[in-house]
């Protein structure tokens, strides 16, 4: 049997489906932003920050890192943009790695034994860039899915 419909319920049906494949995509760039933001402030609380504030940290970390893997994991409307950001081997997740080992090494080898300002100040501009390309990336994803 052979559905009949107006325009008008064609119309309904696309913007239905729209909305449906711009919701994940939109959660998709805001999980990009948040990881983000939550990179630029992981860094110095790590290296800077008392006990407690580097335990909050490293929990935050790994909640943001396996929510969003899940989530990322489980789209299952696959967008071109979200695709090429996640992809492992593009050039946003290629930076993103590359300048959080930079920050993790920095941090790890050269920090001196009573950080000052100088140090402090370069873990911090540190902290920032490795946070860019999720950034991008995120502004990338929500710029595309208008």
């Amino acid at each position: 049997m052979e559905e009949k419909f107006t325009p008008g319920d064609a119309l309904r049906r696309i913007e239905e489906a729209e909305r449906r494949v711009r919701r994940p995509v939109r959660t998709a760039g805001w999980t990009f932003v948040a990881t983000g933001f939550g990179t630029m402030l992981y860094w110095p609380a790590m290296f800077l920050g008392p006990t407690w504030a580097q335990a909050v940290a490293g929990v935050a970390w790994v909640a943001l890192t396996i929510a969003s893997t899940f989530y990322l994991g489980s789209l299952r409307v696959q967008d071109s943009e979200v695709a090429w950001v996640n992809r492992p081997t593009s050039p946003v997740s290629v930076a993103y790695v590359a300048s959080v080992l930079v920050t993790f090494l920095f941090g790890m080898l050269f920090r001196p034994e009573d950080p000052g300002a100088g140090w402090a100040s370069a873990l911090i501009a540190l902290a920032v860039l490795s946070g860019l390309p999720a950034l991008y990336g995120g502004r990338r994803i929500l710029r595309a899915e208008r």
